[in-house]
């Protein structure tokens, strides 16, 4: 099965090759601000997964954080990507770039501690104060805390 998505202005394209989407709801102060709202959804997809299509353009990357990437479209600032923090190796699509309405598996809300006072949550999905267990920082050096 395969899920399409991009731009706003539609010069940079992706698929996902993946039979269903699994993503998570992120409180964090970055992904507010990179998306402008209470809290950010991204689908949850290893690399090899996600084929990028571009009508000349490029994505731009933004450092956000050690070891953590943002890629946007140049030409509208459409949030493209996130890799680099999971620990894991996966990268995280904002969901709201997919085309159309795909059903979901939604595993639950991250970085709550972080949440604003004005939105509340209001599902019975799981809620981790900061990364879910076995993701974050803590997994690419154990050394270090999770953020």
């Amino acid at each position: 099965m395969s899920f399409s998505g991009g731009c706003l202005c539609g010069h940079i394209r992706y698929q996902i090759r993946r039979e269903r989407l699994n993503a998570i709801h992120c409180y964090c102060g970055m992904c507010r601000k990179a998306h402008g709202t209470a809290f950010s959804t991204h689908c949850v997809v290893p690399p090899g997964q996600l084929l990028w299509s571009h009508s000349g353009s490029r994505r731009v990357a933004y450092t956000s954080s050690p070891g953590a990437c943002r890629e946007f479209c140049p030409h509208c600032g459409t949030h493209l990507l996130v890799h680099g923090q999971s620990g894991d190796g996966n990268l995280a699509v904002p969901a709201g770039t997919l085309d159309g309405d795909p059903e979901l598996t939604l595993l639950g809300h991250m970085f709550t501690e972080e949440c604003v006072s004005w939105y509340h949550i209001a599902d019975d999905l799981p809620q981790y104060k900061q990364w879910p267990p076995g993701y974050g920082p803590s997994i690419i050096n154990p050394d270090r805390s999770p953020s």
